[in-house]
């Protein structure tokens, strides 16, 4: 049995032993709290202004040296110029904050910019990333005033192309929702159609054109090809010329179509020399130089009767092609309208067509993601967006056509995936009105064949609208195209002599035709345009 004091003595010495076990290590390292991360209370909780300067930003950081810079543009413009100091912090210091100087420079576009600005720490095991952004630049109002007694070319129309080749050619209910002019349609006014090579062609186009008359609308026939055994390579495909001995047979040729039409109580109004004569083409196709084309003119294109005569068709609307014509005064006087592809280039003003009295028609160009080289490119899954985007192209060249006295724009093919109306493949339904044709409605189903460009002027030089307007019915109609990325707003329209009623029509990637109208105060009406938008405003009394 032990006694208490012996009891109390082991247990000291048990004690002991375990302190004297217990060292502490001096060498020991002492963990510390690393941390980085921008002060949020210092962040702007506006967008920083448009016309440049500075913004402070808080850094809190410890135990840790770090670096600061721009990083990568969000959307818009570079705008951050520097940032000071770009570096800062100590592997040795707790809890600790910087303040950090933004310089940012003015922005000169109508959109916003957003920028990153990057805090990393060197270690790398810390960072933070914001975003900065920026105002577009303030907009200004925009003045619209429209005078029509300055006046330019006079609108022979809008149109497309039939079925070029085989016999699915347009239904009449497709015909109807092409060329009518109800609420719901798209109000082309001329069909271009092929005329054949093969004269047993001509009677399954006969009931088209009857159909294109019936609706008032002008029909451009075209060639792609004399018959094979007028040309110099034997065949209507893989260019090829027309030999010069066969020029009278081949006017007569021309005759002979216009006659035909006539016969079975079809008119054909305009008739083209050849398509493309520019153009080495592996399908059908027949080549002309400059000179050949001079020579058809002058000497035998004024036995054409019955059609206006119509040349030269050209890849890119090749002004050599049709100078000499014009400045030769027999072929001259036998030549009607000048027309023009805009495959590659083209679009330019003409002013020797204009001294000379000849219209100028745009008489074919396609836009289709580049499927005709890889189908692929379109499907049934392509964005809207993308499609609405390439729609821009398509409605800003018809509005620069016009600005630059063309009288006529007229597409490919009316029905197809890629058009005006759908054909039942890449996703399109058979008759569907697609994103282009109501796109293209806006300058078709308004500015009616007879109506003549007015002059119309912004009062702000620097925005990206693009402006034209027309006169006749008994209105006034103005186009207005958005290619930005901004809405254009505070457009004002100064309403001419006794007009007090206007209506807008608005396309877009999400709105189709939006119909809105206007309310008039003290002689004017305002309104916005949204961005990469069409909208076509109609002004009656």
């Amino acid at each position: 049995m032990t006694r208490p004091n012996q009891l109390l003595l082991s247990l000291l010495g048990i004690s002991f032993l375990l302190l004297s076990g217990c060292s502490t290590d001096t060498n020991d390292e002492i963990e510390v709290s690393v941390s980085l991360a921008f002060d949020e209370s210092s962040l702007p909780s506006e967008d920083l202004p448009a016309d440049g300067g500075d913004v402070v930003l808080d850094v809190n950081w410890a135990n840790t040296n770090w670096t600061v810079k721009a990083g990568d543009v969000v959307s818009g413009e570079k705008f951050i110029s520097q940032i000071t100091p770009g570096s800062g912090g100590d592997a040795d210091k707790g809890d600790s904050q910087t303040t950090v100087t933004v310089s940012f420079s003015a922005n000169q576009t109508m959109s916003a910019n957003q920028q990153k600005i990057i805090l990393r720490s060197y270690s790398g095991g810390q960072a933070d990333t914001i975003i900065l952004k920026q105002a577009a630049k303030p907009t200004p109002k925009i003045n619209i005033s429209l005078d029509p007694n300055t006046s330019y070319q006079t609108i022979s129309g809008f149109g497309g192309a039939n079925m070029i080749w085989g016999t699915d050619y347009l239904s009449e209910s497709e015909m109807n929702l092409a060329f009518g002019t109800g609420d719901d349609d798209l109000g082309l006014s001329i069909l271009r159609v092929r005329l054949s090579s093969d004269k047993n062609d001509w009677a399954g186009l006969v009931n088209t054109i009857k159909l294109a008359n019936e609706r008032k609308v002008k029909v451009l026939a075209s060639p792609w090809s004399p018959p094979a055994e007028w040309k110099s390579n034997s065949s209507t495909d893989g260019g090829g010329h027309l030999q010069e001995e066969h020029y009278a047979d081949f006017a007569n040729y021309i005759n002979e179509f216009i006659q035909y039409m006539d016969s079975q109580g079809a008119t054909v109004d305009v008739v083209s020399i050849q398509n493309e004569p520019d153009w080495l083409a592996g399908y059908e196709g027949c080549e002309y130089t400059i000179a050949q084309l001079l020579n058809f003119m002058k000497n035998n294109a004024g036995s054409i009767s019955g059609a206006k005569v119509l040349a030269a068709e050209s890849l890119n609307s090749n002004h050599a092609y049709t100078d000499d014509i014009l400045n030769d005064p027999n072929a001259a006087a036998n030549l009607d309208i000048i027309g023009g592809h805009l495959y590659g280039s083209g679009l330019a003003r003409y002013p020797l067509a204009a001294q000379k009295g000849k219209e100028i028609w745009m008489t074919e160009h396609l836009l289709n993601l580049d499927s005709g080289n890889n189908p692929d490119n379109w499907t049934a899954d392509t964005p809207v967006g993308r499609v609405w985007n390439e729609t821009m192209e398509m409605v800003t060249e018809i509005q620069t056509c016009l600005s630059y006295n063309w009288n006529a724009y007229i597409w490919w093919y009316i029905r197809r995936y890629y058009s005006f109306l759908g054909d039942g493949e890449r996703g399109t339904t058979r008759g569907q009105i697609l994103k282009r044709g109501y796109a293209m409605s806006q300058f078709s189903k308004f500015i009616r064949p007879g109506s003549v460009r007015i002059k119309a002027e912004l009062d702000n030089t620097t925005t990206a609208l693009s402006l034209t307007a027309y006169q006749g019915d008994d209105k006034l109609v103005i186009v207005a195209v958005n290619p930005s990325d901004s809405e254009i707003p505070e457009v004002t329209i100064a309403l001419p002599g006794s007009a007090s009623l206007a209506t807008t029509y608005r396309t877009s990637e999400f709105v189709n035709r939006k119909k809105e109208m206007l309310v008039a105060n003290d002689s004017e009406v305002g309104l916005n345009i949204p961005a990469k938008s069409i909208i076509t405003i109609v002004i009656t009394n």
